[in-house]
């Protein structure tokens, strides 16, 4: 008996095979295999001043995933975050156009009014106990009307014109974007925050295996909603990028973001079911999300065929990370 379970388990069936080598190699091999081919097929993808866009593309997303990946740690969700990008960015623009708060005063009070919708994701899961889908769902259509209303008010439009958003549009620092630079430095200010705090160490506990977490006095409900108000003001923060990138704030922006971010944090390798992850390596994902993008973008492939192409890599990397979990128990 001994001799067969030990052959059952050098004899592993090859999807899980595959699965454990992506989780634990996948991500980096994936980006690196893409410039390659991307880079022998079109003469303009490996460029600096591309791959300068492709940075100033994955910003925005990569700063959503952040707090996704914290969300889905916890076993969570969160599918209100573009809809969030696109309300802060009206209300910080909305308040500078029309003169009623200072730049910094009016940015500050956008991003304050996403952490406020993080926060109200949070109580309504976690005091009222509506499943995270349910709540981020109706926010997410709640929370875009609110925005496209501010929009209406001003016409359909808002024009950014304020100098700082010029200046994270157009400037860099030693060839990279600041828009990246921005990135960059939150992604090791998170890095930190999950390998070293007190606050990382619960969420990974949480995700883990909340009972338990409990059991030590981890405060499970208050940890939790202030997850979901870090989301919040990582879409505060999209906001500002979004509206540097686009300088003008129209109703449809901000569509489909929260999909994005989500296939970012699946292709990172963090476990949809929680507990298991590292919001350093979601960067990763979020780059090959873009490189997908741009290369599909360059060869004059509508945008249709390139939400298809998120769907099916968001059921690729969930197939994998289910087959990953199966083998891991």
């Amino acid at each position: 008996m001994a001799v067969t379970q030990e052959t059952q388990v050098l004899r592993a069936r090859p999807t899980e095979q595959v699965a454990d080598w992506f989780n634990r190699f996948g991500t980096v091999l994936v980006m690196v295999l893409f410039v390659i081919v991307f880079g022998l097929t079109t003469e303009y993808f490996l460029t600096v001043q591309n791959f300068q866009n492709i940075l100033r593309q994955v910003s925005i997303t990569s700063v959503l995933a952040i707090g996704m990946t914290m969300v889905i740690l916890i076993g969570g969700i969160d599918l209100s975050v573009g809809s969030v990008v696109l309300f802060s960015a009206a209300a910080m623009n909305g308040l500078i156009f029309n003169e009623v708060l200072p730049t910094g005063l009016a940015i500050a009070a956008g991003v304050g009014a996403a952490v406020l919708i993080g926060l109200v994701n949070g109580v309504l899961i976690e005091q009222v106990k509506i499943s995270p889908v349910i709540v981020t769902l109706g926010t997410m259509v709640a929370v875009r009307g609110l925005g496209q209303m501010i929009l209406w008010i001003n016409n359909s439009w808002l024009w950014v014109t304020e100098p700082i958003f010029n200046y994270i549009k157009t400037k860099s620092w030693l060839f990279v974007p600041v828009p990246a630079v921005i990135m960059f430095f939150l992604y090791v200010i998170a890095a930190i925050v999950m390998k070293q705090s007190m606050l990382g160490r619960h969420i990974y506990a949480i995700g883990g295996n909340e009972r338990a977490a409990k059991l030590c006095g981890i405060p499970v409900i208050r940890t939790k909603i202030l997850v979901y108000m870090i989301s919040g003001l990582c879409a505060g923060i999209a906001g500002i990028l979004m509206s540097a990138r686009l300088s003008a704030i129209s109703p449809g922006v901000g569509q489909g973001l929260e999909f994005e971010a989500i296939t970012a944090v699946i292709l990172g390798g963090t476990s949809l079911s929680g507990g298991v992850g590292r919001v350093e390596k979601t960067i990763l994902g979020a780059i090959i999300v873009g490189l997908v993008l741009n290369y599909m973008t360059i060869k004059g492939i509508s945008a249709h065929y390139q939400r298809a192409v998120t769907g099916f890599i968001i059921l690729a990397a969930a197939f994998l990370d289910h087959l990953s979990r199966r083998n891991a128990t």
